[in-house]
C-alpha cells in the first residue's frame, strides 16, 4: 500500500466511521427549542446482557475505477443487546484504533438505546468528524496535535409514542480520548451537558425511538419471514419503519435479501445466513445511505450480524468481520 493510499484510508476512519447512525439526523422536523435543562438522562440503565460480540474493522479504496486496495485490522467494534421482562436494549461502540489505523487516526462513536415500555432512551457521544474532503480532514489533524483540543459531541434523547425530545452538547477537551475510554468521556459530557438546550418534536405513530431499535426489529422480521418455507417470497419484499434521532425522521428500508446455506466470509465459513441490503434516508434532508448486513437465520447466531460492509463513496468501502461472540 502507498502512503497515499494510506491517507485515504484514513479519510476513512476520520469522516465516515461513525456517519451512519450519527450522521443522517442533522436537521429537525416541526421542532421547536427550549432553553430548559433537559430532563432526559445521561445514562441509560443496565438491563441484563443477552449478547456480548466484537467486530474487526477493514477498509478498502480503489483508485480510478481500477481494483481494490484493502487495510485490514485498523479498528473495531463492539455491539451489545440487552433484554429483560422491562425492556430491551442496544449498545455500538465503533472506531478506528490508532494505535492501529494509519496516522494514528482516532475517530470513534458509541450509541445506546433502550426501550421500557411505551418510553425509551437515546445516549451517544462521538468524537467530532464532520470533514468533507482529504485535504479537510488532515487540516483537522494537524490543527488537532497542534493545538492540543479535541472536539466531542454528545447527544441525550427521550422518546414516548407521540413526542420526543434531544439535546446536543459540545465540549472540548485536551485530551485525545479513545472509544476504550467511553465511559470517561460520558462523564465529562455530563457535567457539561446541564445547561443544554432541548429540541423537541411530535413523532407520528409507530415511529421506532432510534437507529439502533429500528434496524433489530427489520432483522428480526427478515429472519421470520425465513423460517418458513412458503414465506420466502414475502421475506424477498422490501419493508421500512420510521425512526427518529435527534429531532429528525428518518425511514429505514431493507431494501432486498436472500438466504444462503454456507457462506465463506473474510477467513470463516458460515452456515444459513442472510444477505440483505438497507438504506436509510433522512426525510428532511433526502439524503440517503446504504448498507448491507449478512446475519444468521439461525442457531446461535440467529439475528446476529456477521459482516457488515458500508460504502460510503464509490471508490471507498470498509467492513466490520464478526471476531469474536460471547453469549451470556
Amino acid at each position: 500500500m502507498t502512503p497515499r493510499h494510506a491517507r485515504v484510508l484514513a479519510f476513512w476512519l476520520l469522516v465516515g466511521v461513525v456517519a451512519l447512525p450519527f450522521g443522517l439526523a442533522t436537521q429537525a422536523v416541526s421542532a421547536t427549542r427550549d432553553d430548559a435543562a433537559p430532563v432526559v438522562p445521561w445514562r441509560v440503565s443496565r438491563l441484563p446482557v443477552v449478547a456480548n460480540h466484537h467486530y474487526r474493522m477493514a477498509a478498502k479504496v480503489r483508485p480510478l475505477l481500477l481494483f481494490w486496495i484493502g487495510r485490514d485490522n485498523v479498528g473495531a467494534a463492539h455491539v451489545v443487546w440487552r433484554r429483560s421482562p422491562e425492556g430491551t436494549g442496544f449498545e455500538l461502540l465503533i472506531g478506528s484504533d490508532p494505535t492501529l489505523a494509519p496516522r494514528h487516526i482516532n475517530r470513534w462513536g458509541y450509541i445506546a438505546e433502550e426501550v421500557r415500555g411505551p418510553e425509551a432512551s437515546l445516549l451517544g457521544v462521538m468524537k467530532q468528524s464532520n470533514e468533507q474532503s482529504l485535504e479537510e480532514a488532515k487540516s483537522r489533524v494537524a490543527q488537532e496535535a497542534e493545538e492540543g483540543q479535541y472536539v466531542f459531541k454528545a447527544i441525550q434523547s427521550t422518546a414516548t409514542v407521540d413526542k420526543a425530545s434531544s439535546a446536543i452538547t459540545t465540549v472540548r477537551l485536551t485530551h485525545d480520548f479513545t472509544f476504550r475510554e467511553v465511559d470517561a468521556v460520558l462523564d465529562i459530557v455530563e457535567r457539561e451537558g446541564a445547561h443544554a438546550k432541548v429540541r423537541r418534536v411530535s413523532l407520528q405513530k409507530d415511529t421506532r425511538p432510534g437507529f439502533l431499535v429500528a434496524l433489530t426489529e427489520l432483522i428480526h422480521r427478515n429472519v421470520t419471514a425465513y423460517s418458513s418455507p412458503a414465506a420466502h417470497e414475502a421475506a424477498r419484499k422490501a419493508i421500512a419503519v420510521p425512526y427518529i434521532y435527534n429531532g429528525t425522521l428518518c425511514d429505514l428500508t431493507l431494501r432486498a435479501s436472500d438466504r444462503r446455506r454456507t457462506t465463506e466470509i473474510g477467513s470463516r465459513s458460515y452456515e444459513d445466513v442472510i444477505h440483505a441490503r438497507f438504506e436509510a434516508r433522512n426525510r428532511v434532508t433526502g439524503k440517503t445511505t446504504e448498507f448491507e448486513l449478512s446475519y444468521g437465520a439461525s442457531g446461535s447466531l440467529a439475528e446476529i450480524p456477521v459482516h457488515a460492509v458500508y460504502r460510503p463513496r464509490w471508490w471507498l468501502q470498509v467492513e466490520l468481520f464478526l471476531d469474536q461472540a460471547d453469549r451470556s
